[in-house]
């Protein structure tokens, strides 16, 4: 496949774009920033001006004057920015093999490398490598074998991987669609880096089977069942803090302590599309937007979003289309020092592998922040 990058442009930033007033149940025409491809899949730049997305190839737009950039005829299975925003790493899947490939302006410097799984999301780890999320879904004899792990990429040729789990099923005879296309396997990685939650198939695909919502250790492997639901969606976030987490769980959204089972919000609804900005309670449930527990905004309750790095810009999906919201107060950010985190990472792994008490936990937790 030949890639046609063209990047040279993309630390261009923008001065900021208000669209539009406030709106409830409708998303207005004038808030429409582009058509995607039936995947949906899109990357905020980390200054929030640019966005790159998937309509039949990789395209760019940069928000303050509408310019657009076609980068690829080939279509990623999943896009992120690099965190000072000057490439792309995209996921391409062939007929044998997906090839991770860090885009650049010369297209002879650009890194690559071959794996078999499909890679099926993005995140970047405190040291520089890459964190992806990937499952290898085959069909034999009519049983479906699925294997979901992680991949870890430092940029060069060798790639390291976790497993997480794998089930076998009974391919039903008569389908729609292969079942195998409608597993996709999405996580959501701490603000420390060191633990993430994801979602593991029980059963075929939802809305046939069960989905289970599992906090894991990178560090230990350890893994706390959050939640059980029949959702494709990732129905649970890690919070600013690295101890809440925001999970759709028997009918209703919580933000709640997993190693406490403390409740510090509640918010009636499925959950079925859940975001939060980073480093903010700013959540996105259902199609409403809330500051904590407040409500800012209302939206149609099928969309689903991300927000931008500053949290000022909620992106939204709705119909295979892409708008932007900016009409919200923004509230303040939870973030840590370099050393706080490293201090924090440690005794967080002394929790997980149980030598420590969650009353010791806390205590040191408290002589990090508060010294």
């Amino acid at each position: 496949m030949r890639l046609t990058v063209l990047l040279c442009w993309l630390l261009i930033l923008c001065s900021g774009c208000s669209i539009g007033s406030r709106f409830h149940a409708v998303m207005p025409a004038e808030r429409l920033l582009t058509e995607l491809s039936a995947d949906e899949i899109f990357a905020i730049h980390p200054a929030g001006d640019t966005v790159a997305y998937v309509n039949s190839g990789l395209e760019l737009l940069r928000l303050s004057d509408g310019y657009r950039q076609r980068l690829l005829f080939d279509t990623p299975d999943a896009i992120i920015w690099t965190a000072d925003g000057r490439q792309l790493v995209v996921a391409l899947r062939g007929a044998e093999k997906t090839r991770l490939v860090k885009l650049t302006a010369n297209e002879d410097n650009r890194q690559q490398v071959f794996v078999d799984e499909q890679i099926t999301d993005f995140a970047w780890l405190t040291d520089g490598r890459l964190l992806a999320m990937a499952q290898k879904i085959e069909e034999n004899k009519g049983i479906v074998h699925v294997q979901a792990l992680l991949l870890i990429w430092d940029g060069g040729r060798d790639v390291e991987r976790k497993p997480l789990y794998r089930f076998s099923y009974p391919k039903p005879l008569s389908a729609d669609r292969p079942f195998a296309e409608q597993i996709v396997h999405r996580f959501d990685l701490s603000p420390l880096k060191d633990e993430l939650i994801y979602s593991r198939y029980l059963e075929p695909p939802a809305p046939i089977g069960r989905v289970e919502q599992v906090l894991y250790n990178l560090q230990t492997g350890r893994e706390i069942v959050l939640a059980e639901n029949s959702s494709r969606q990732l129905q649970a976030l890690l919070a600013a803090d690295g101890e809440h987490v925001l999970v759709a769980k028997s009918g209703e959204v919580v933000f709640l302590n997993p190693w406490t089972d403390k409740v510090g919000y509640r918010w009636a609804g499925p959950g079925t599309a859940l975001q939060m900005a980073a480093g903010r309670e700013l959540f996105l449930i259902d199609g409403r937007l809330f500051s904590g527990d407040q409500l800012l905004l209302t939206l149609p309750p099928e969309i689903w979003g991300q927000f931008s790095q500053d949290g000022s810009r909620l992106f939204v999906v709705n119909k295979q289309k892409l708008y932007l919201v900016d009409d919200y107060s923004v509230p303040g950010k939870t973030q840590f020092s370099d050393l706080e985190k490293v201090r924090l990472q440690n005794i967080r792994q002394q929790r997980s592998r149980g030598e420590i008490s969650i009353r010791s936990y806390y205590q040191a937790r408290n002589n990090i922040l508060h010294p």
